[in-house]
């Protein structure tokens, strides 16, 4: 099976129509690993497309880039095997900073290499369009925890209390990092 990665297009119908891809993922993910992830349970599939419909809108007047893994199949057939998205919050004070938001890879396709792929896309958009200074954060004692460091990033700190467990609400702590590009 074949992966490539490939920047959303809003405007291509084939792109726009794995949106339902993108929270079948995402709803994959929170209910697998208990990711926090935006959503808790019971989680509303057509409120997560919705959510996803904002994001690629959001690519539009590129905001928001959003990279896909896609796994083509022996009949030539891709679906989407995960994502993670590039925010550019554009300001005069920090053109050069980039959010890292939502590495998610579903859980058919781990152990493949793709979060590495889809991070080493982002952060080569990234460079070329200025953003320079990457920051992301996830849960405290994820495994997603261990896999940013071996990228490259660095670990800056712990919030506590940062998130709401889609298990049972509790409070989570919150690991953030950066790497300079």
């Amino acid at each position: 099976m074949s992966t490539t990665i490939v920047i959303f297009d809003p405007a291509n119908a084939s792109h726009a129509a794995l949106l339902p891809s993108f929270a079948d993922i995402h709803i994959a993910c929170i209910g697998t690993d208990h990711t926090i992830a935006t959503f808790t349970p019971p989680l509303n599939r057509d409120r997560i497309i919705q959510y996803w419909e904002a994001q690629a809108a959001d690519a539009v007047p590129g905001r928001r880039i959003i990279f896909m893994a896609l796994a083509g199949d022996s009949d030539g057939q891709q679906q989407l095997a995960g994502y993670v998205v590039l925010f550019r919050p554009l300001t005069e004070t920090g053109p050069f900073r980039g959010s890292v938001e939502k590495l998610l890879v579903s859980p058919d396709f781990r152990r493949r290499g793709l979060a590495r792929k889809l991070m080493d896309a982002l952060e080569s958009e990234a460079k070329a369009r200025g953003q320079t200074l990457l920051t992301l954060d996830t849960e405290t004692g994820s495994p997603a925890e261990l896999v940013y460091p071996k990228l490259g990033y660095t670990q800056l700190g712990i919030i506590p209390n940062y998130g709401v467990s889609p298990v049972d609400k509790r409070l989570n702590p919150g690991t953030f990092f950066w790497k300079q590009l």
